[in-house]
């Protein structure tokens, strides 16, 4: 693929190779590309940015780092243009800024092969994996298996919160059936349902699991003794997020009531009792 993100970041930052490399190094990698490295980039549009030039890329909340500050906004032809934001996992780690371009750029670049209506891609840059974060938006996700490595692309803020509107359920409480785990994402697959079940609109969706998230249980998710549900019918035992993972990757099914904060992670899961 002839991309870095050298040049990327350099057309916008004037200063020379040590303030580009400086600014990269800032991102929350190593993954400085050298100072002969190609450039071309017909999928990513750079946003020139004006001042600050030189100066260390700009947090985003939750101490991720917002690559776009000095690099450019990231998108596919013809779809809206995002963030590109360098998570910032709970074991420390970060991907470089140079690396994240690398890989979103690929993902645009792959996109007519890409996988279902969530457009997923394999392999790219040979060990990430990339997917729209849902069914109808334009937010992608990109995670490495069995790595804490994670990137994001998010609508324009400023340094603000993302903007709702293009999240699928943000700060809401949805009936869903899980339907599978994607680890490489490390985001949950689910329908939503009518009644006690039954898929309301036929759509897949996926959402991540928010670290330390509630289970509960009301029969199999972590089976007892005996049936635990309160007073609605919805599961009342603590279940932790790994059984749950565990019997979606095994293919069980399972009927919940989910409830997801405002940055469209589940924060709760309550298993829906079926006698």
């Amino acid at each position: 693929m002839n991309f870095t993100a050298k040049k990327t970041i350099k057309t916008a930052i004037v200063g020379g190779a040590l303030a580009a490399t400086a600014l990269l190094s800032a991102c929350g990698g190593n993954n400085v590309a050298g100072n002969g490295s190609p450039v071309k980039n017909a999928a990513v549009e750079q946003a020139q940015t004006g001042g600050g030039q030189g100066a260390a890329a700009g947090e985003a909340s939750g101490g991720d780092v917002d690559c776009s500050k000095h690099g450019g906004q990231v998108g596919a032809p013809g779809r809206p243009k995002m963030d590109l934001i360098a998570v910032a996992a709970t074991d420390g780690t970060t991907p470089g800024c140079t690396e994240a371009y690398n890989v979103i750029t690929e993902y645009y670049e792959k996109l007519p092969q890409a996988e279902g209506p969530g457009e997923r891609v394999l392999d790219v840059q040979g060990r990430w994996t990339c997917a729209r974060l849902t069914e109808s938006g334009y937010e992608v996700t990109c995670g490495v298996p069995n790595s804490s490595l994670q990137l994001e692309t998010r609508p324009a803020s400023s340094g603000k919160a993302p903007v709702e509107q293009n999240r699928e359920f943000p700060n809401s409480t949805q009936r869903v059936q899980f339907t599978g785990y994607d680890a490489d994402l490390r985001m949950a697959r689910f329908q939503l349902i009518t009644g006690q079940a039954g898929p309301a609109d036929g759509k897949t969706y996926r959402l991540p699991l928010r670290k330390g998230g509630e289970v509960f249980s009301a029969a199999t998710l972590c089976p007892g003794e005996s049936v635990t549900i309160d007073d609605e019918g919805y599961g009342s035992l603590p279940c932790g997020q790994d059984q749950l993972i565990q019997q979606l990757r095994d293919g069980n099914p399972v009927l919940a009531l989910i409830t997801v904060d405002g940055a469209d992670r589940i924060t709760t899961v309550k298993e829906i009792y079926r006698p």
